[in-house]
């Protein structure tokens, strides 16, 4: 199940940061091993991420989204001008730079982690969860050579009754997300279906679910 939000972006364009938002560039001068070192570095939020089972129907509750950062990676991306002096006229399809991933959201707020996590599914996914519905998967750390940011992994089963909204994100925040199902007979498949560009993060949560779960009973 997927609903079609957007098909593309128009007047792209890379250029320097400037008033960073979410993100701090900052460098660490250090001595290791009697070698001076200077090592460029990136400070960002730690983040939360849900993977979503719903047991009634045996699918994977999965979004999508266009993600700036790897479209820019790809052979469009590293096209587009830098910081040019008049608006380019291009347009490219989302699909360049979607990627597949769990329900997620960056901690940018005092609440614990778990409340964070509760609270991105409803947004995402329109699926009402309290925080005694996750289970702790593990706590990973990202990016190790550029801002070792902290990830923190649940677990949780739905069903459709549990579904109070449709999801999508807070588009007032500029979100446009796609809510995805996998099926269970499918999930390994799509793990390791490099068509669809996925978080190691999302792999993990999967292979961890299907390590722990796939031979029981849900």
């Amino acid at each position: 199940m997927i609903t079609r939000i957007m098909a593309s972006i128009k007047n792209a364009w890379i250029g320097p940061l400037t008033n960073p938002k979410y993100v701090k560039p900052y460098t660490m001068t250090f001595k290791i091993n009697g070698v001076q070192k200077t090592w460029e570095m990136v400070r960002s939020h730690d983040s939360v991420a849900v993977l979503i089972y719903n047991i009634q129907r045996e699918v994977f509750v999965l979004v999508t989204q266009f993600r700036p950062a790897v479209f820019c990676n790809s052979a469009e991306g590293k096209k587009l001008p830098w910081n040019p002096t008049e608006t380019p006229k291009n347009e490219f399809s989302t699909d360049i730079g979607k990627t597949w991933e769990l329900c997620a959201g960056i901690i940018d707020r005092d609440d614990a982690p778990d409340e964070i996590a509760a609270a991105e599914v409803f947004e995402e996914t329109g699926y009402k969860v309290a925080t005694s519905d996750l289970v702790k998967i593990a706590t990973c750390c990202n990016g190790v050579g550029t801002n070792g940011s902290t990830q923190y992994l649940y677990y949780a089963q739905v069903r459709d009754e549990l579904r109070l909204s449709k999801g999508g994100g807070l588009q007032e925040e500029g979100e446009f997300i796609e809510v995805v199902e996998i099926p269970r007979m499918e999930i390994e498949t799509f793990v390791f279906d490099e068509t669809k560009p996925k978080p190691s993060g999302c792999m993990f949560a999967i292979m961890w679910w299907l390590n722990r779960y796939d031979s029981k009973t849900s």
